[in-house]
């Protein structure tokens, strides 16, 4: 069982407005991404357990885009769930919904920095456990902190990984190095329903999809490239 606490009052849920699909959604959660996590010590709020990503998948979702295999990080860090059982309690949020726009850039810039630069596929397999767990640690740090160290705030972290190597140290660092990249995910919340609902829900999972140009966006492209290719043309010498 994985535990989680309650989002402080300052980041509020708004369910309805924000749900990409009206029904709710079905997230069954199977393994571990990488390996099985590292133990994290935390603080405010206070987690003793164990940090990392998670594989499942997701149905019943809208739109169905969305449904399918998925990787999620924990937004909070308590409550429970368990491997290999589905829970249908979800909705689907937009995380600009979820979270404050300074947050969901923060998050946006460190997701799009960690897969974008393929960090997972170039990091050693017996070290990839390693770096989930300071992903979920810098997520952490963006939920509960205003900054983007766990040096200093209210969020900090105190355990070390298995090499002996601190956890907060990979944190940071994906933290500075994500600070000016392009968003190039689109992000999602699967929420319980809490703080909103007083009932006790499962919980809540942040989860992604790479971005898709609009339409227009690829209208203007294709502009572009005709009107660079008529210039090319105009320019060309004639025999």
């Amino acid at each position: 069982m994985l535990k989680k606490l309650a989002l402080h009052a300052g980041i509020g849920v708004a369910l309805g407005a924000g749900a990409v699909g009206a029904q709710a959604a079905t997230m069954q959660l199977n393994s571990w991404t990488w390996g099985n996590g590292n133990a994290v010590n935390a603080s405010a709020p206070t987690y003793n357990g164990v940090g990392g990503g998670f594989s499942g998948t997701l149905s019943g979702a809208v739109p169905a885009s969305l449904n399918g295999a998925i990787d999620t990080y924990c937004v909070e860090l308590t409550e429970s769930f368990s491997f290999g059982t589905p829970y249908s309690s979800y909705t689907v949020l937009d995380a600009a919904t979820y979270f404050s726009a300074a947050k969901v850039a923060t998050l946006g810039k460190l997701i799009s920095y960690v897969y974008d630069s393929n960090l997972f596929g170039s990091t050693a397999a017996s070290y990839k456990d390693d770096l989930s767990t300071a992903l979920q640690l810098a997520i952490w740090n963006v939920v509960y902190d205003a900054d983007v160290t766990l040096n200093s705030g209210p969020f900090s972290d105190s355990s070390v990984y298995k090499n002996g190597t601190a956890n907060f140290l990979g944190a940071n660092q994906l933290l500075a190095n994500s600070a000016n990249w392009l968003v190039h995910y689109d992000l999602y919340v699967l929420s319980a329903g809490k703080p909103i609902q007083t009932t006790n829900g499962t919980q809540d999972q942040l989860f992604w999809r790479h971005s898709v140009p609009e339409p227009t966006s690829f209208s203007l492209v294709a502009l572009a490239l005709a009107a660079a290719g008529f210039s090319a043309r105009r320019r060309k010498p004639t025999a």
